[in-house]
């Protein structure tokens, strides 16, 4: 039932979505005050030198955020290629070309920022790449079949966490791995930093992946919401040197988003439950 109202609300305009949007952002702010207190609690975390306003502005405008990416991510199901590529730019496309030329298959490590969901899609349409966007399964069987439709429609082959190895270790080239790099691991999966003033666990796998490919090049990506419905994607590549440092992939992934946090707090998810671990006695940590 779900899901087919959310395809329904899929082919209504952008524009109607939006003014759903406005709603939907005074509902989860001031009516429902959706998880108002992991939200603030995380900004004052991770901004322990902004005042009470500055937190409370950050916070008003996240909902707005929040809300706009819900509605975008919903008319994803009916977006055409070329709307798509419309509202999705890169700013520095060679960073991936480069590797789409020489045949080579790269991992893509980015955050939850601006619009994922419609960088990953953008990605796929965009370069040759057989892209492979990994995810999570939910435990909704019609979410889960519902999200994965829409990651595979612009040409995305959505892979489960738990298979990617096995896909790896085949013989492929021209890959493009799109990695959420900043989801939440269990205290003992993670690799411990300090990240946004606060000891952050990390995932270990996109390291773990890149080194063992060692074929793969890695970049860095940071979705940046340029006006409403328009993003541009940054791209670096990652240090040159990362492979003769342990933890470097990560402790440079960790430094690159926290520096695009910083520049637009507003635009990163902050409703997620990033911090809800503690390290425990044996816990890794590499700063």
């Amino acid at each position: 039932m779900v899901v087919n109202l959310l395809i329904l609300l899929s082919y209504l305009p952008l524009r109607t979505l939006y003014a759903i949007s406005r709603v939907l952002s005074l509902m989860l702010n001031y009516g429902l005050k959706y998880r108002k207190k992991v939200i603030y609690g995380n900004l004052k975390n991770s901004f322990p030198d902004r005042t009470e306003s500055e937190i409370k502005e950050i916070a008003s405008e996240y909902y707005t955020y929040l809300s706009e990416i819900t509605v975008e991510t919903i008319k994803l199901y009916s977006m055409s290629d070329n709307e798509l590529n419309n509202r999705i730019t890169f700013e520095n496309p060679e960073i991936l070309a480069q590797y789409q030329t020489n045949d080579k298959s790269v991992i893509i490590m980015m955050g939850h920022s601006g619009n994922w969901e419609w960088a990953g899609a953008a990605t796929a349409v965009k370069f040759r790449f057989k892209t492979i966007p990994i995810y999570r399964k939910l435990k909704d069987t019609s979410m889960n079949r519902y999200f994965k439709f829409m990651r595979s429609k612009h040409g995305g082959q959505p892979v489960l966490d738990s298979d990617i190895s096995g896909v790896l270790a085949g013989n492929i080239s021209n890959v493009a791995l799109a990695m959420l790099a900043d989801q939440t691991p269990r205290g003992r999966k993670g690799w411990w930093l300090n990240f946004m003033n606060q000891i952050t666990p990390f995932f270990r796998g996109s390291e773990i992946l890149a080194t063992r490919n060692t074929d793969m090049g890695v970049v860095f990506a940071h979705v940046n919401r340029t006006s409403r419905g328009f993003y541009s994607i940054h791209l670096e590549d990652a240090p040159a040197d990362w492979r003769a440092t342990p933890y470097k992939l990560t402790k440079s992934f960790a430094r690159f988003l926290e520096f695009r946090i910083n520049q637009d707090p507003e635009n990163w998810l902050w409703s997620h439950r990033r911090w809800k671990h503690k390290p425990r006695p044996n816990s890794k940590f590499i700063d």
